[in-house]
């Protein structure tokens, strides 16, 4: 199969494309990041204000922080403030003081801790410094770029211990240890060349958009994938918000840094939005919460594909966005081949990102609405309209047939792989395997009516080598393919249903072989 790459949607016209970035930019609720961010730091002075019946140290700087609030005519204040407001330690000693005082769990930072960071804070403030204590330290050249605001984490090599760190850069690494349990990597002059031609690259396909995701973003930092950082690509949590984090060993290829890049970032500004907007309603994490399957990720035991009302809102929002950025990213690459190189399958595709999209607003309308609050819901609608303009060949309502096929496809790449690195080719297990897979993808496509694509199957899988597992699913996939992809007949959907049970128990058997690395 080789390294193919993603599909691509038709090609659009650039107007509409502009026109959807100045949406996605300018929106007054859910695109401004003025606005997000200026309601983030009104919704942390509350919690401060919370804070301060029991923390003298959390009532004075709300204090100076209200203050400076209500000098509307001050100039740069408000930028100022957010910037504040928008550094990372201080939101999780707020977080973490407020879990700790307001519901009397022990969580994260201890309250001391808290407390001293709040006084930091507010010597920070007085001091007229810019940004925000955890980066105040840092030097310009650990800038991404000239024109953001965003950092690349840094730290001195050697025996240097957390607790030999000043306490905001301490802080940091103690809610790193606790929400990932890893270390972060230092990033070399190589790597933060790779970073800031990643960011270049983002910059030139969507300038506006990038700006305004990255302004949500108070630090970049990379790690080496070991550990509980081993799998991820890239990640982002709620719980730290304003860092995104980058495997460090895939930062090489600009068109898979400039997506990731966006894709993070993008979380974050979600997650800002979160904090002072009723995005989900109360009880959306409770166990028997209504959950939407991801398709295209692989089934496991503790059913990591199946997410909540928030992950299924964060992922629709990013492949809306996504869809954008690879759309302008296949008509400009004979442009910015010279520069950055072909994309080959460094990104995800236009056409991956629109179907998976259309997926998710699909579901979210079926599944999870009664967990959207009312911001939620006037989001997804609002994202649904964006991705109309995006999407000019739209899938039948309902379908959903190419996404396990994706998953099917991207697998049998990593099957040839895992074979080609001298694991046995040719052994029963294999030829059950391939055997199983062929007459489930016989059965389905009898059950669904589709007669040629079944009398085809029949003759390629006769004349091939039954143990052949690769070569069966490439002629499975070939046949499947050809299935109507539409939420149809009794019998179609049965077929599907069938061709869904195949493909996921497929994924457990390669898992069990270890051939999914």
């Amino acid at each position: 199969m080789g390294n193919t790459a993603p599909p691509r949607a038709p090609p659009q016209a650039g107007e509409l494309l502009h026109a959807a970035e100045t949406a996605l930019v300018q929106h007054r609720a859910f695109g401004d990041s003025r606005y997000i961010r200026g309601q983030l730091a009104v919704t942390y002075r509350r919690r401060l204000r919370k804070l301060g019946a029991a923390m003298p140290a959390a009532q004075q700087l709300a204090a100076l922080l209200d203050a400076d609030a209500q000098d509307a005519g001050k100039s740069g204040s408000a930028t100022r403030q957010q910037q504040f407001i928008g550094d990372i330690v201080l939101r999780c000693a707020i977080q973490h003081a407020m879990r700790q005082v307001i519901k009397g769990d022990t969580y994260g930072l201890p309250l001391t801790e808290c407390a001293a960071l709040f006084d930091a804070a507010s010597a920070h403030w007085r001091a007229g410094l810019p940004g925000g204590p955890l980066t105040a330290g840092m030097p310009a050249a650990t800038r991404l770029h000239d024109s953001i605001n965003t950092q690349v984490w840094q730290q001195e090599e050697g025996p240097l211990t957390r607790h030999a760190l000043p306490p905001y850069p301490a802080a940091f690494l103690a809610v790193i240890e606790h929400n990932y349990g890893a270390p972060l990597a230092t990033p070399t002059q190589d790597d933060m060349a790779m970073l800031r031609q990643g960011w270049n690259l983002l910059d030139s396909l969507l300038p506006r958009l990038a700006h305004s995701a990255l302004e949500h973003v108070q630090l970049v930092a990379l790690y080496a994938p070991e550990g509980s950082w081993r799998g991820k690509a890239s990640s982002s949590q709620f719980r730290v918000n304003g860092c995104i984090f980058l495997n460090r060993g895939l930062i090489g290829n600009p068109w898979w840094l400039a997506e990731h890049l966006l894709h993070e970032a993008l979380h974050q500004k979600l997650y800002d939005f979160r904090h002072g907007h009723s995005l989900l309603g109360p009880g959306y994490e409770r166990e028997d919460a209504p959950a939407v399957c991801s398709l295209w990720n692989a089934p496991d035991d503790m059913r990591s594909n199946y997410w909540d009302a928030h992950r299924t809102l964060a992922a629709f929002h990013v492949y809306v966005q996504l869809a954008l950025l690879c759309l302008l990213a296949e008509q400009r690459e004979d442009a910015l081949a010279p520069r950055y190189g072909p994309i080959s399958s460094r990104m995800s595709g236009s056409r991956r990102a629109i179907d998976r999209a259309r997926y998710l607003g699909e579901q979210l309308h079926a599944v999870t609405w009664p967990e959207l609050g009312l911001a939620g819901r006037q989001m997804t609608d609002w994202l649904v309209d964006v991705l109309d303009v995006l999407d000019v060949q739209p899938r039948p309502a309902g379908a959903s047939l190419h996404l396990l096929l994706d998953l099917y496809q991207r697998q049998s790449r990593k099957l040839e792989v895992f074979l080609s690195k001298g694991a046995p080719s040719e052994s029963p297990l294999i030829e059950q395997q391939a055997k199983a897979e062929a007459q489930a993808a016989l059965a389905a496509l009898q059950a669904g009516g589709h007669a040629q694509a079944l009398e085809t199957l029949q003759a390629q899988l006769q004349a091939g080598n039954a143990a052949d597992w690769p070569h069966t699913r490439r002629i499975v996939l070939q046949a499947l393919n050809n299935m109507e992809d539409s939420a149809g007949n009794a019998a179609s959907e049965i077929g599907k249903e069938m061709i869904r049970e195949m493909v996921q128990q497929s994924s457990r058997q390669l898992a069990a072989l270890g051939a999914l690395g």
